[in-house]
């Protein structure tokens, strides 16, 4: 059974420090509502343009001791990318190979941050005791483009509809499938939102909401954060969830208790 609830909004104190400090773009607000709605001239374009900051797994890596990581890639045009550093021995130092200074070093055991802008292809020294963990993101404002999952296909097309206009600008398709393990998935192709952060996938029973008071006030479930305000991503929904029960798509900004786009879901 659906069931209106807030989504989760809880981050680790250090790492929401940290995305606050280092956020190119406001989070959803009064302030930035207004300012989307005087930068719109009409619907956007789902294929141009940027997108609303979003970080992006490039790659993680795991050890014990004394090490150089594998080449990874930072896209040319990212703005940024960090070093989520974990380590359970003694002592943890990660840099830039033949860099004089650290870009994380942790007290262990212990984690910490560490944030570069240098692009193209990277690799990382790391001195350490003990087992180690360290993931790499970097920081984007281009559209997603995740591939289909397995299953996503025509027989496996359970619903499907256009996004509008709530209280921001939205376009694109919303689909609903039936994966191979029986699960529900959505999945956006084409899509754009007013560029924002702080927003969120909800499914709802209410077929149309025009407005937040009615968005709100139907029963929905918060999927997931909105991975990007454009291009194709997918959304693996919950088990327990039934095709009855994702009769539209909203995107909800959680801060003002806001609905920015919709989709209708009917049958193909």
């Amino acid at each position: 059974m659906l069931r209106g609830r807030a989504p989760a909004t809880g981050v680790r104190p250090a790492l929401g420090l940290l995305v606050l400090l280092i956020a190119l773009v406001p989070a959803c607000g009064k302030d930035a509502q207004n300012a989307g709605r005087a930068a719109d001239t009409g619907s956007p374009s789902p294929d141009s343009g940027p997108v609303a900051n979003r970080w992006e797994r490039v790659a993680e890596f795991t050890g014990d001791g004394n090490r150089e990581t594998e080449t990874f890639d930072i896209n040319p045009g990212a703005l940024q990318w960090r070093i989520s550093a974990e380590c359970a021995g003694t002592q943890f130092d990660v840099a830039l190979p033949g860099a004089t200074q650290a870009l994380a070093r942790p007290e262990c055991p212990g984690s910490t941050f560490g944030f570069s802008i240098e692009t193209g292809s990277q690799r990382l020294r790391i001195a350490a005791t003990g087992p180690w963990v360290v993931r790499i993101d970097q920081q984007l404002n281009t559209a997603l483009s995740e591939p289909p999952l397995p299953g996503m296909d025509r027989k496996s097309l359970v619903a499907r509809g256009s996004f509008y206009d709530v209280d921001q600008t939205g376009a694109g398709e919303a689909a609903l499938y039936r994966l191979p393990d029986g699960r529900l998935a959505l999945r956006f192709d084409r899509f754009r939102v007013t560029s924002n952060s702080d927003l969120f996938v909800w499914v709802s029973r209410d077929p149309e909401p025009r407005t937040s008071e009615e968005a709100l006030g139907s029963e929905h479930v918060s999927i997931d954060g909105l991975k990007a305000t454009g291009g194709a991503q997918n959304y693996v929904l919950p088990a327990e969830l039934s095709e009855e029960e994702v009769r539209s798509v909203v995107i909800w900004c959680e801060p003002i208790r806001v609905a920015y786009a919709a989709a209708t879901m009917a049958a193909p």
